[in-house]
């Protein structure tokens, strides 16, 4: 058995009872897991799980996929759903990570990126600038996958006057 925190990015219907979960983990980074009969009245991970929120999980390796077998609820952010902009937000950033993450790689920058997004998201007052989080999500994601950082095609950023690019979304959160 195994126990991390997970970020739920997305949760898929199968059958009548199950469940197939896209989470991206602190410890296992993104995995695909089941969770069977949870759409039962009486399951234990009911409401455990919910898209765009943090949990703790227990599972275990299964045949071709891991087997959720329990989960407790960490953080709601109740201030993303308060808000239908920031809602919005929450679910490219999450789509995003789905989309440009393979499956099993571990990368505790992209956890640090991923969660502090959604901390910005939840705390933050005004949410008058979507595309400016966009653009610094984007950037960021860019530079802790690899493949740069915000305004990587600027001369500036080429190399020969290469400088590092300021973490955007981290940065408000740690300030």
């Amino acid at each position: 058995m195994y126990t991390t925190d997970a970020i739920v990015l997305k949760k898929m219907d199968v059958g009548e009872q199950d469940a197939l979960y896209m989470l991206y983990t602190r410890d296992y980074g993104k995995m695909r897991a089941v969770a069977a009969g949870i759409k039962k009245q009486e399951a234990k991970l009911r409401g455990h799980l919910e898209p765009l929120s943090l949990s703790r999980v227990r599972f275990v390796m299964g045949r071709g996929r891991e087997k959720l077998i329990g989960a407790s609820l960490m953080n709601f952010w109740h201030g993303i759903r308060a808000n239908a902009e920031k809602l919005a937000a929450a679910h490219y950033v999450a789509s995003r990570i789905d989309r440009e993450c393979m499956e099993g790689d571990r990368d505790p920058a992209l956890w640090e990126l991923l969660t502090a997004c959604f901390q910005t998201l939840d705390v933050q007052k005004n949410f008058e600038d979507p595309e400016e989080f966009f653009s610094d999500f984007d950037g960021d994601l860019r530079q802790v996958m690899g493949y740069g950082g915000p305004g990587a095609s600027d001369p500036e950023n080429m190399p020969g006057g290469m400088h590092l690019p300021d973490y955007g979304i981290i940065k408000e959160v740690v300030l």
